[in-house]
């Protein structure tokens, strides 16, 4: 009998175990913490579809995909994005059979909102700025009934610290559980596990955002590309003087909110013609030029709640009102400070358009993994929708695949990462103001060979066994983006090198870890001669 592994319970990975069990198949589902927690569930913004309101109102498929290639910088694939856009609609109807439900307005019509890089109103919204919990809440639901019924085994607080591959049997997990070790055996496992937050000091990501997924698959021999490319948020909350109050939506900026300096004077309108609405790599860059000219930046709401009326940012974003109230602040009278954040990676795994890795019975889906839709730089609201468009078709494919079926790779360029050395300890907070100085915002040559130097002699240094094995993932995430952050000597996009500002569009970096920091002793095409 085919045992099916899913690691990671965000977006991706609930719709995962639930296509799976749609198909007939009992999914055995890892997570690291509780079902449901991660990225998904801190995910302001809603999910980008064309529905027959946007098309009656002139939005169209064509249109998302070039919004999609365009806040790209060209750099997506074609192919992705058009599959991208067009499964939206058959999506929507999904997660509402599963119990998710948008907003809507009093006649029963979506409440379609607009964000930067979009040229229609196409993004749908749950309880208005906590799109994220209400999925992640549904799709939760939906799996404890699964599981109830005897139809998913779901397996919580689980860290996976290993993959591996056996001629016998496909795939051994390694997790870490209660203290204690354990081994799991399936014949295909799918890697669900988000992003990479917690490699820098300001994100927007959750505390378990390590980047866990991607490390797994390079040290089972799976090729990683694009970790050049790493959005940041524009609107993070200055957690210095107001922690814990998050990041403010892209969707405020979308009802008429401002960036202005502390004298009150916007900038934006001289740096891109679409202003605030210009993309995420844009404004991030514009503000982080303030920020070293020792200018804070301030988002103002206080026009949109005079012209809307009273309350209308409180009911339109009920959940961002509530943090800034408990430090403090008021979305509809205060100048809120606000910098760039780490917020999502582009790169990742690489995978074909079906969710297959370079390593047979190995596939991942969402954050985790690089199916080439985001380019160098992720258009607003498009994460949810890619996390589960592509989480139901390697599903799909895992379940129709022969064994040995795995992504093409004859086009890549692929590189091997420089084996480590023996060296210095390095702590979190170390590799967090590492990468913060060096991989973030702005990159340039001699920082990015300092890192490299570091990061290659860097020994882990943590307290307990979870926390080694985490911050052994992000040694080896950061690792993987300084070198394809080096590779790629022009900007594009998200990434964005200060000695060479001028675009150059290029192939992927693609990236193969030694065979001595591998899972196994054999290539795999020694394995299966």
């Amino acid at each position: 009998m085919t045992r099916t592994i899913i690691v990671g319970s965000g977006a991706a990975g609930l719709l995962s175990a639930l296509s799976a069990v749609g198909r007939g198949v009992h999914p055995v589902l890892l997570t690291k913490d509780g079902l449901g927690t991660g990225n998904t569930e801190w995910a302001q913004g809603g999910i980008s579809a064309l529905t027959s309101q946007g098309q009656a109102a002139g939005d169209t498929v064509a249109s998302h995909v070039a919004d999609t290639l365009a806040a790209g910088n060209g750099h997506g694939s074609v192919q992705a994005v058009q599959t991208l856009c067009a499964a939206a609609p058959e999506i929507i109807d999904q997660l509402e059979q599963h119990g998710v439900a948008f907003d809507r307005s009093g006649d029963g019509a979506y409440q379609l909102g607009l964000e930067a890089a979009h040229s229609a109103h196409r993004i749908l919204h749950i309880n208005g700025d906590a799109t994220g919990q209400g999925l992640s809440r549904a799709l939760v639901a939906a799996c404890r009934r699964a599981e109830q019924a005897g139809n998913l085994s779901v397996i919580e607080h689980a860290l996976v610290t290993a993959l591996e591959r056996r001629q016998d049997s496909g795939h051994a997990v390694r997790y870490l559980r209660h203290g204690s070790e354990h081994t799991l055996a399936g014949d295909r496992v799918l890697l669900t596990t988000g992003g990479i937050g917690g490699l820098y000091r300001h994100t927007t990501n959750p505390v378990g955002a390590t980047g866990d997924g991607i490390a797994l698959a390079a040290r089972a021999g799976a090729i990683i590309s694009d970790m050049e490319f790493v959005q940041f948020h524009p609107t993070m909350v200055d957690t210095e003087a107001h922690p814990g109050a998050g990041m403010i939506s892209e969707a405020v900026r979308g009802e008429g909110a401002v960036l202005v300096t502390g004298t009150g004077e916007r900038f934006m309108p001289g740096i891109d013609p679409r202003a605030e609405l210009a993309p995420r790599d844009v404004i991030a860059r514009a503000i982080h030029a303030q920020n070293m000219a020792g200018h804070p930046v301030y988002l103002d709401a206080r026009a949109v709640e005079q012209n809307q009326g009273r309350g209308f940012l409180s009911r339109r974003f009920p959940s961002i009102t509530r943090r800034l109230q408990a430090c403090g602040l008021n979305l509809a009278h205060d100048l809120i400070p606000v910098r760039p954040a780490q917020h999502y990676l582009m790169g990742g795994i690489f995978t074909d358009l079906d969710g297959r890795t370079t390593v047979p019975g190995l596939y991942a889906a969402g954050e985790c993994a690089n199916t080439a839709v985001h380019g160098a730089n992720r258009l607003a609201s498009n994460s949810l929708l890619e996390a589960l468009v592509f989480a139901r078709r390697a599903v799909n494919a895992m379940l129709t695949d022969p064994p040995l079926a795995r992504a093409e790779t004859a086009a890549l360029a692929v590189h091997p990462l420089p084996e480590t050395e023996p060296g210095q300890g390095m702590s979190l907070g170390q590799l967090q103001q590492l990468a913060t100085d060096q991989l973030a915002v702005h990159r340039d040559g001699p920082g990015l060979r300092e890192a490299i130097t570091r990061l290659r002699q860097a020994q882990p240094v943590a307290a307990s066994p979870r926390a080694r094995h985490e911050l052994e993932n992000l040694l080896l995430i950061a690792r993987l983006s300084a070198h394809a952050a080096q590779e790629r000597t022009h900007s594009l996009g998200a990434h964005y090198r200060t000695d060479h500002p001028e675009p150059h569009p290029a192939a992927r970096t693609c990236w193969q870890l030694p065979l001595s920091e591998q899972t196994t002793t054999n290539t795999f095409e020694e394995i299966y001669a």
